[in-house]
């Protein structure tokens, strides 16, 4: 224990305050730090903007590069018919929106008649071909936004334009 010599000495007392202040400003130089780097992260996030945009525009604006390289537009008649593909493409989200849970509810009633139906042993089977037949509507869903690249056959992958083919009519019995 101290004695009240030590208390007294001015060094020892001036230790202290300065071991006291070093802490003090420690702490201070902490809580400004976290408070900077908050702030500046906030900052950051909020004006990062969406990464893709939503697939209805990138629906529609497939679709208007399809018709102007196909019809050749006019501006004029693109910017005509841009908003009634923009409401036709909303339109058909939003009936997309209301069939989803009828759709989620008719797979859950299959997969338990199903499951009503098999064995253990081929309930296992089933699960797992269950999880496929799911990626596989996961993916033709996806399919839907974005654009597939069609197969070449061969009429495509000879030299003639699909107009200059010509068409064979089916025989008749």
């Amino acid at each position: 224990m101290k004695t009240s010599e030590d208390v007294a000495n001015p060094t020892w007392l001036l230790k202290r305050v300065l071991y006291w202040r070093m802490a003090f400003f420690s702490v201070i130089i902490l809580l400004a730090g976290m408070a900077i780097g908050a702030s500046g992260m906030f900052m950051w996030l909020s004006s990062q903007k969406p990464k893709a945009t939503p697939s209805q525009t990138m629906t529609v604006n497939r679709v208007m590069r399809q018709l102007n390289s196909q019809l050749k537009l006019t501006k004029p008649q693109a910017d005509q018919i841009r908003p009634m593909l923009r409401k036709c493409v909303d339109a058909l989200e939003q009936i997309r929106k209301k069939a989803r849970p009828e759709i989620n509810q008719s797979l859950r009633r299959m997969n338990q008649g199903i499951a009503s139906v098999l064995k253990d042993s081929q309930m296992k089977q089933w699960r797992k071909y269950e999880k496929q037949l799911m990626g596989l509507l996961q993916e033709n869903r996806v399919r839907q936004t974005v654009p597939a690249k069609p197969k070449p056959t061969q009429q495509q992958t000879s030299q003639k334009k699909p107009s200059e083919i010509p068409i064979q009519p089916e025989p008749t019995e």
